[in-house]
C-alpha cells in the first residue's frame, strides 16, 4: 500500500485531494493506495466571503464546508502536525484530544498555508485580524458590539464608529468598502445613527491602493478609489503603521488617528514546520518547488499555496499567493502524486492565471479576466459567480446563495446583528478552547 499524507484543509490540499481521487480512485478502492489527511479543523473556511459574512449578509456557516463531506475517501486525522522527520518518511502529530501520533507517508504534500502578520507593535494585544477562524469571530463581535454601543448612545455615536483598516490590496479595500457600505445601511434600522458619519481611514503605504494591479489596469485602481471617496473613506498615502495602541494608531510620520477599531490586512506571515528548515526558502520563508511542484531535493514531498514559492511559467517570478492560485497548484500537484503512484513522469506546472476581483459593496466590484478589466455591476456579478463554482461544498453553497437572496428580496442581511448567545453557540460549535475565551470576548 502507498500512503499519500495531506497536511491542512485549505484550498490546496482540497483540489490535491479532488485530483488524487480522480486519477486513483480504482486504485483506493482496491487498496493499493491510502490518502490521510492532517488538519485540526472540522471545517474549510471559504475566505471569500470574509467580508459578506463580516458585514451579515452571509451566515457564518454557510461558509463552513465539514470536512468529512470534502475528504470522504481519505481518512481525517485530527491533529495538528508538529514535525515532518524526512529520513524516516513519518509526521508527528500532536491530536486534538490531547494525544499524540505518528503518520508514515510515501508522498507528502504540505498545504498548510499562512497566518496573518503580526509584525507591527501592539497589534497583536490591540489589533484585529480575518485568517484564523477564532480572529475573525473576534473581530465580527467587535464590530457588533461597536454598532450596538452607537445605536443605543446617540451622543457617543460618532466617537463608536472610528475604524482604521492597515492594508491596501485586494482584501484592505474590500473591508473598508463593505464596511462604509453596512454602517450606511444600518441607519434605515437605527434612525439614531441617520446623522451620524462613520470615520474609516484605509492607511496605504504604497503611492496607490491595489499594488497587485499592473499600470495597465489604472482605470479599474481609479474606480476602486473613486468608490471608496464616494462611502466617505480617506485613503491616507505613502503612510506605515508604526504603533497599534488601545485608542488608535500612529502613523510613521507621527500622526494618531484615533480608532476604536484597527482591523489589519497587511499581509502573510509562513509557518516553518518542524524539519523543513533546511529546505530552500525565499525572502517571504516560502519553501521553493520545483516546475512539477515538487520541494528542492525532495521528490517524495510536494507543495502548493501560500506555504511555497512557485515559479510562474511565463512572468518567471513567484506566483500570487491567493485562493485561485491554491486551488491550481494543489490540483496540479495532486495529478503529479497520482502520475507518480502510477510509475509515470510528472508534468510541469503551466497555469498562467485567470484573473482577479474584489467587491466593493453590493453591485459594484472591479475584477479582470484574461487581462480583459471590468468594473461596477458586470464586475460584481462575476465575481459573485466566480466565487459560487469554487465553494468547496455544493449543499454548503446553496445554503449560502438562500442567504443572498433573503438580501435580495427583503433587502435585510440575513445576520444583522450577532447576540452574546449567538456568539456562545457558535463558540460551542467551534470548540474553542477556555484559554482562546479572552480573544473572543467583547473589548472596550
Amino acid at each position: 500500500m502507498k500512503h499519500i499524507v495531506l497536511i491542512g484543509g485549505g484550498y490546496a490540499s482540497i483540489w490535491a485531494y479532488r485530483s488524487l481521487v480522480n486519477e486513483l480512485m480504482i486504485e483506493m478502492m482496491m487498496g493499493m493506495v491510502q490518502v490521510k489527511v492532517i488538519c485540526p479543523e472540522e471545517f474549510h473556511f471559504y475566505h471569500g466571503w470574509t467580508a459578506e459574512s463580516l458585514m451579515g449578509i452571509i451566515q457564518d456557516q454557510n461558509r463552513m464546508s465539514p470536512l468529512k463531506e470534502i475528504f470522504k475517501h481519505a481518512e481525517i486525522i485530527k491533529g495538528k502536525a508538529v514535525q515532518i522527520d524526512v529520513p524516516s518518511r513519518t509526521i508527528h502529530v500532536e491530536m486534538n484530544n490531547g494525544s499524540k501520533s505518528v503518520v508514515v507517508y510515501d508522498q507528502l504534500f504540505i498545504g498548510i498555508g499562512a497566518t496573518d502578520t503580526k509584525t507591527v507593535e501592539g497589534l497583536s494585544e490591540h489589533g484585529y485580524l480575518l485568517k484564523s477562524h477564532p480572529a475573525y469571530l473576534r473581530s465580527k463581535m467587535r464590530l457588533q458590539w461597536l454598532i450596538s454601543q452607537a445605536a443605543a448612545t446617540p451622543s457617543e455615536a460618532q466617537n463608536y464608529l472610528r475604524f482604521v483598516i492597515a492594508g491596501c490590496g485586494f482584501t484592505g479595500v474590500e473591508i473598508a468598502s463593505n464596511l462604509a457600505e453596512y454602517i450606511d445601511g444600518l441607519k434605515n434600522q437605527y434612525p439614531s445613527l441617520r446623522n451620524i458619519k462613520p470615520l474609516i481611514y484605509l492607511v496605504n503605504s504604497k503611492a496607490a491602493i491595489l499594488p497587485e494591479l499592473q499600470s495597465r489596469f489604472n482605470g479599474m485602481r481609479h474606480y476602486a478609489e473613486k468608490t471608496l471617496v464616494q462611502y466617505g473613506v480617506t485613503i491616507i498615502h505613502n503612510r506605515k503603521i508604526c504603533l497599534v495602541t488601545s485608542r488608535g494608531v500612529f502613523l510613521n510620520d507621527g500622526v494618531f488617528l484615533e480608532s476604536q477599531m484597527v482591523i489589519s490586512t497587511i499581509g502573510q506571515s509562513r509557518i516553518t514546520l518542524a524539519g523543513t528548515e533546511n529546505m530552500e526558502r525565499d525572502p517571504e520563508k516560502r519553501i521553493i518547488t520545483n516546475t512539477f511542484l515538487q520541494v528542492k531535493n525532495h521528490e517524495e514531498i510536494w507543495g502548493a499555496g501560500d506555504t511555497v514559492h512557485v515559479t510562474h511559467s511565463k512572468l518567471l517570478k513567484a506566483c500570487p499567493s491567493n485562493a485561485l492560485w491554491a486551488i491550481k497548484q494543489g490540483e496540479h500537484a495532486g495529478s503529479n502524486i497520482a502520475r507518480v503512484i502510477l510509475s509515470q513522469p510528472p508534468k510541469p506546472f503551466t497555469y498562467k492565471g485567470l484573473g482577479q476581483c474584489a467587491s466593493l459593496g453590493i453591485g459594484k466590484g472591479i475584477g479582470e479576466i484574461y487581462g480583459i478589466p471590468f468594473t461596477g455591476r458586470l464586475a460584481w456579478i462575476m465575481r459573485w459567480l466566480f466565487f459560487q463554482y469554487f465553494m468547496p461544498s455544493k449543499k454548503v453553497m446553496w445554503q449560502e446563495i438562500k442567504d443572498w437572496f433573503h438580501l435580495f428580496l427583503t433587502g435585510k442581511r440575513k445576520e444583522l446583528t450577532m447576540t452574546k448567545a449567538a456568539t456562545l453557540k457558535i463558540i460551542s460549535r467551534e470548540r474553542i478552547l477556555p484559554r482562546d475565551l479572552n480573544q473572543l470576548i467583547y473589548q472596550n
